[in-house]
């Protein structure tokens, strides 16, 4: 997947040069000076994101230069640094980068200075002397490149020296952010001294590297942690225990695509898709998705320490953010919402996966699931079980449906999944909910039938002929399981309903839903009739009938809570006023 991602990533870097990277850089937050060759401070640049409109605020006189000095001298984590007491995180001589917060406390000071100095001044000397392989990539680089420029690199000494410590007229310390210095050049001699920086770094461990040829091979450091702790990441029957190996060129080359995913992860854009027929990478934040993408690959990134981290990755084919046919969200049940009349905003015909994903985030899983698609599950802070559990379960299947356009398990774990968040609801008393979770429901069971099913139909249908019956003077039989099914929601609610408690869902709905045999639901309903049978009148003839409707049928199939909470949640028929 990576090599046909990084062929799409050549052909683009082709089209537009650094541009592609540099365009969306993102420097991190913090004040930034430009020194001119007479040491003049000639740019002061405040740089932060918004985190409310997720915007960089920042100048924009010299904000194209800063976004290339400061991606030329990054470090590739803080694990290898030029300053080995980690105070100063910048890579080469053109540049100085300290948290303001090390200036304000004393922790920078000349002895840390001077050692970052030394280091840019004679690397191999200074840092790379006790690693052989490391050793030889600097030799190489110093051959084709050039030595450091000592001169330089003292001028530069000097001006940090006498300047960096008297800055607060210039630079608001109150800041807890970045102090990042660089002295004005042209963009190759940058480029050039962090290629003298990345090339001895950037692989996982110069102990894997291999020379052929004359070329220095190794193993890339993206999203790869291979190491002593980690045996099992290593090919213990090869000579070289390595995955994969590149030269210095490719693995340059392997950086740059994850700079871009990493420009990707600091804008919010975790979701990337890389077009293979349109040779096209793009970035989209939680909520979005391309129109339509012919074939190609979907990865799912977070924002590392260091790098873009790849969370998750897929294959695409024929993806459409479009439906066709549009998804009707249908009132199916014709309920009134007194106490959630924002419910009824929702009702309505959609026409992107991207819309249905959000409206079954917030009808089905009360706004819960978006935001939990790749949180860890230890790290999901849900209080009820059951929402958490179903997150939990359908979150892949329903991220898949969305973003991927994969419809694989998409309907069989919505049906699953929306039948026991609807059950809590009823057990917590929420009617108003259950009713719209309902329409929701039975509108996916019209959408994906292909309008060979028609819910409201059918559960009209339902409704009437009960009604019918319960109100006859003469008893007529239950015609089928859903009727009959419906019929004990229906007289289950009525009882309960007699009964005063605070916690009657609870208590006296539970034997219902968990009914494993209709002999369990008959003999609960006998016990409850009972139990409060002192509030019927005796010249009732709807509870009679009722009773006697469900008493007197055996189902032929199994349990059907669906039915059974429909008959629940509905306006009860025992109580509705007679039409004239």
């Amino acid at each position: 997947m990576i090599q046909e991602c990084l062929d799409v990533f050549r052909d683009e870097l082709d089209k537009k040069g650094p541009k592609l990277i540099l365009d969306d850089y993102i420097p991190a937050a913090g004040t930034y000076l430009i020194v001119a060759k007479d040491g003049r401070i000639i740019e002061n640049v405040d740089i932060r994101m918004d985190k409310k409109t997720n915007t960089l605020i920042a100048g924009q006189s010299s904000f194209r230069d800063i976004c290339n000095y400061d991606y030329q001298s990054r470090l590739v984590s803080m694990n290898k640094p030029v300053d080995s007491k980690k105070v100063i995180h910048s890579n080469n001589y053109l540049s100085f980068w300290v948290k303001k917060d090390s200036i304000v406390s004393g922790k920078l000071t000349e002895e840390i200075i001077d050692g970052y100095y030394d280091v840019l001044k004679n690397p191999l000397e200074k840092k790379y002397k006790k690693t052989k392989e490391a050793s030889r990539i600097c030799k190489m680089f110093e051959e084709m490149e050039g030595a450091p420029p000592e001169e330089e690199i003292e001028k530069k000494r000097i001006w940090i020296k006498e300047h960096i410590f008297a800055l607060n007229d210039v630079v608001d310390f109150s800041r807890k952010d970045y102090l990042k210095i660089f002295f004005k050049e042209d963009n190759a001699l940058y480029e050039k001294e962090g290629r003298r920086y990345f090339l001895p770094n950037i692989y996982n461990s110069n102990d894997y590297n291999i020379e052929i040829e004359n070329r220095i091979y190794g193993l890339p450091d993206n999203n790869l942690g291979m190491n002593a702790k980690k045996p099992l990441l290593s090919f213990k029957t090869r000579k070289y225990p390595a995955s994969y190996l590149l030269d210095s060129d490719k693995v340059l080359f392997q950086k740059q695509f994850f700079d871009l995913l990493m420009n990707f992860a600091s804008a919010r854009k975790y979701n990337i898709y890389v077009d293979t027929a349109a040779r096209e990478i793009n970035g989209f934040e939680n909520g979005k998705a391309p129109d339509s993408m012919e074939s190609g690959y979907y990865i799912r990134i977070q924002k590392g320490k260091n790098e873009a981290e790849i969370q998750n990755q897929d294959n695409i084919t024929d993806y459409k953010t479009k439906m066709e046919p549009k998804f009707n969200f249908e009132p199916i049940l014709g309920a009134k919402y007194d106490k959630h009349r924002e419910y009824g905003d929702k009702y309505g015909t959609y026409d992107s996966r991207i819309q249905v994903g959000e409206l079954i985030n917030t009808v089905f899983f009360s706004n819960y699931l978006s935001g939990n698609y790749y949180v860890n599950v230890s790290e999901i802070t849900i209080n009820d079980e059951i929402l958490k559990q179903s997150v939990i379960l359908a979150r892949d299947a329903i991220f898949d449906w969305v973003y991927k356009g994969i419809d694989r398990g998409f309907q069989n774990i919505l049906e699953k999944v929306s039948i026991n968040l609807i059950k809590g609801n009823l057990l917590n008393r929420y009617r108003e909910r259950v009713l719209w979770q309902l329409d929701l429901r039975y509108s996916f069971r019209n959408y994906f039938s292909g309008g060979k099913i028609n819910m409201a139909e059918t559960i009209s249908g339902i409704k009437e002929s009960l009604k019918l019956k319960i109100r006859a003077k003469e008893t007529i039989p239950l015609e089928n399981d859903d009727e009959y099914f419906y019929a004990v929601g229906q007289l289950a609610a009525y009882l309960i309903s007699l009964n005063r408690s605070k916690d009657r869902n609870q208590s006296l709905l539970n034997p219902f839903l968990n009914a494993k045999s209709d002999v369990m639901i008959k003999s609960r309903i006998l016990q409850l009739y009972k139990k409060y049978n002192y509030s019927i009148s005796d010249m009732d003839r709807r509870v009679k009938n009722l009773l006697a409707l469900v008493e007197g049928y055996i189902p032929d199939g199994k349990i059907d809570q669906e039915m059974i909470i429909l008959g629940y949640a509905c306006d009860n028929l025992i109580y509705m006023k007679e039409e004239k």
